[in-house]
């Protein structure tokens, strides 16, 4: 129960000194870098900046959805494109309609349609649909995380 309740803290702010942690957690902080230490080994867990895409000039958030045709080679094919598509921040394959979606940061309409072409390029890309976001509701993804360590 301990290692859960010091990873939710973490989660909700990787930046709080191990002393303060412990004061929280009602542990020595001898204790909560120990166990600090055996999450980060047997979680890997990474601490990384997230700045606001906005902030940084991406103005344009999409999701693409992506048919490819059914073979192996060419799928590996189009993974190995996808992955060096900077635009792309998150690549998943699905089922349904589609074989992709692919979550996309673009710095204008301009630069979108430019990766659609980079797409539409790539053999064995049969079809793509792309959905503008209008406005974020909510952008919470560690929410399920915590609400299954609680």
């Amino acid at each position: 129960m301990f290692e859960r309740r010091l990873l939710i803290k973490l989660m909700e702010n990787a930046r709080t000194p191990i002393r303060k942690l412990a004061q929280e957690l009602g542990v020595s902080r001898q204790t909560a870098s120990k166990w600090l230490k055996k999450l980060e080994q047997e979680l890997s867990l990474k601490y990384v900046a997230v700045p606001d895409p906005n902030k940084l000039g991406l103005d344009i958030k999409a999701y693409m959805m992506v048919r490819v045709a059914p073979r192996d080679d060419v799928r590996r094919r189009v993974e190995s494109k996808v992955r060096k598509l900077k635009q792309i921040a998150q690549a998943h394959y699905i089922y349904g309609r589609y074989d992709m979606v692919l979550e996309v940061l673009a710095k204008d309409r301009e630069d979108l349609s430019k990766l659609i072409d980079l797409l539409h390029e790539i053999e064995g890309v049969l079809e793509t649909e792309t959905f503008i976001v209008r406005e974020v509701v909510k952008d919470k993804p560690l929410d399920p995380i915590i609400r299954v360590l609680k």
